[in-house]
């Protein structure tokens, strides 16, 4: 009997995109060049990534970026789903969850 690959249908594996990357960026609003340039240095400082609109006619949006300056400490990745004795180890290790965890 052939093993089913981490990747199959019988394994869940949930994505999370992180705002403030490329498959999420930041969306950004500001009314002027200048305080463009100023959050982009905070960007780059920080490598986030961030779609910066200037715009002087709409009020000044940033909220996208207060979100990612809030999560300076990230947290361990933490599963959500109790894995059973044979399925692979959701810490990522490869082992068996009895092998590894559960020990």
């Amino acid at each position: 009997m052939k093993k089913p690959e981490h990747s199959s249908a019988g394994f869940s594996v949930n994505s999370v995109v992180r705002l403030g990357t490329e498959k999420a960026p930041a969306k950004l609003t500001v009314q002027t060049e200048a305080r463009k340039l100023e959050l982009q240095a905070i960007l780059d400082e920080s490598n986030w990534v961030a779609v910066i609109d200037v715009d002087s006619d709409q009020a000044e949006n940033i909220q996208d970026l207060e979100i990612l300056q809030g999560k300076k400490a990230t947290e361990a990745a933490v599963s959500t789903k109790q894995a059973s004795r044979n399925d692979p180890c959701p810490c990522g290790s490869g082992k068996k969850y009895k092998k590894c965890c559960a020990a």
